[in-house]
């Protein structure tokens, strides 16, 4: 099968979350099991400055037209473990970030009309798969394809949907005010890309079963998008969990990790990264608790006012957390670390500390609001560091709760209750000084848990091959 992911980000490339994760994951998972992948992104400055083999080799160029404008498009190929990569430059993305701009929706257009006009250009592809709103449009666009296409659109993060004006159909994708006015490309009073993708996909998915059935049942969230997904195209619709990059987070080869190790051996190799990390970051050595890791972006999704509460569990067990992580909330969340000298906060990304706080961490908490499918509590099991997370979307769906008897993995927290994170720390405190046996099988049962993407990559490949042809 000959597949394109179309993104607007991908490791090793670029990131800004968990989008650039699964497409590079999962490109190299589909390679190996044999099937023709290529993947296709803008080419931004930070992508040349970075990885200048990204625009050596060019593959194409042409020229199209957005309404009475024409513009020029220069395709570049790269090959990268298997996964043929090409890159789509133009001055839109003359960029040091990927998003965050105020002509976003156009950058993203433009985008997507040059992967449809280099689609028409090179027309053998048998599948081609949207992810979010950026790409959102692109199965609409290609109706009009001579081939018949295969389209499938992945839904990351359904809180960002690109929202736009009713002539921006007709200005930025040459389509005709039918349909915006009939409703299929308009939410509320406004042109919906991600709408507009999922009326128009055969397939539309997201990232975990969970996720999905939170959305089709809140038709009042996220603009009411569940709404639509459960009105028009519940039957088309379901959730596939992401799988990990188990090459890149296995602590038996991880390279930053000060020692090795298994299951047989983690209780000494993760002391040896917990002294490390501490030492690193200027920390106290002679604490008794618990180590509480956090690594995430700091907004109001991701449960940070939770995180705070959190660290009201910390004093009186001797515990520690370490947050490493950006966002919006930066400095609520340095004003609750002055408030608690227990808690370090390192507000910038670095991945090697991201690598050594996993396995030196006792606990990693992700308390979030909602989770599409998440992967930091993947890499926590992996790495013998029980998740305490909440019971939404892939978390519901990958960590299985201290009542779950043998299958246990972590703590999963009822949201919905005002204390219960400060409730699950107590208890993860206790657990940690009172039951080192049964911590001990949480940390096995974890770390031999199957992560990886052959599973997943399997239902997308069923998913595909569910679609009939025209």
């Amino acid at each position: 099968m000959n597949i394109l992911l179309v993104t607007g980000e991908s490791l090793p490339y670029c990131k800004s979350g968990g989008l650039g994760d699964f497409i590079w994951s999962y490109s190299k998972a589909l390679a190996k099991l044999g099937e023709h992948v290529s993947v296709i992104l803008p080419l931004y400055d930070l992508v040349i400055a970075k990885h200048p083999e990204a625009e050596k080799e060019v593959y194409d160029r042409f020229d199209f037209h957005m309404s009475e404008r024409t513009k020029w498009a220069t395709i570049t190929k790269t090959e990268n473990e298997g996964v043929d990569f090409y890159f789509v430059r133009m001055d839109e993305f003359k960029t040091m970030a990927l998003y965050g701009y105020p002509n976003d929706n156009e950058r993203f257009a433009s985008f997507t009309m040059a992967v449809n006009t280099f689609l028409t250009r090179h027309n053998d592809y048998d599948v081609v798969h949207c992810n979010d709103w950026q790409t959102a449009v692109l199965p609409l666009l290609l109706r009009y394809n001579p081939k018949t296409i295969k389209t499938v659109l992945t839904i990351h993060n359904p809180a960002y949907q690109g929202w736009g004006l009713r002539g921006d159909l007709s200005y930025f994708f040459n389509l005709d005010l039918d349909y915006y006015d009939s409703g299929f490309a308009k939410l509320g009073d406004s042109f919906n890309f991600l709408k507009t993708g999922i009326m128009a996909a055969d397939k539309v998915n997201t990232v975990s079963p969970t996720q999905a059935r939170e959305l089709v049942s809140d038709h009042e969230a996220f603009g009411g998008i569940g709404a639509i997904l459960d009105w028009c195209r519940h039957n088309d619709f379901s959730g596939i969990v992401n799988g990990l990059d188990t090459e890149v987070w296995n602590p038996k080869t991880d390279p930053v990790l000060p020692e090795n190790y298994g299951s047989d051996n983690a209780e000494e190799a993760k002391k040896k990264a917990r002294r490390a990390i501490l030492a690193y970051l200027d920390m106290d050595l002679d604490f008794k608790g618990p180590l509480y890791g956090v690594i995430t972006r700091l907004s109001a999704q991701k449960g940070i006012d939770r995180i705070i509460r959190a660290m009201d569990g910390l004093h009186a067990a001797d515990g520690r957390m370490i947050i490493i992580g950006t966002g919006e909330l930066e400095s609520e969340v340095m004003g609750a670390c002055w408030r608690h000298p227990e808690v370090y906060l390192v507000n910038k990304y670095d991945e090697n500390l991201a690598h050594l706080l996993y396995a030196a961490s006792d606990y990693f908490l992700m308390p979030s609001y909602f989770e599409p499918c998440g992967t930091g509590q993947l890499i926590s099991m992996r790495y013998g560091t029980l998740p305490i997370v909440s019971n939404v979307g892939g978390l519901a769906d990958t960590v299985k709760d201290l009542g779950s008897g043998e299958e246990a993995t972590g703590f999963v927290f009822n949201g919905s209750l005002p204390d219960a994170i400060y409730n699950t720390v107590l208890a993860a405190n206790d657990l940690f000084y009172n039951n080192r046996k049964r911590f001990a099988e949480l940390q096995k049962k974890g770390m031999s848990g199957e992560y990886g993407w052959a599973k997943s990559a399997k239902e997308y490949l069923s998913l595909y091959d569910s679609i009939s042809w025209k």
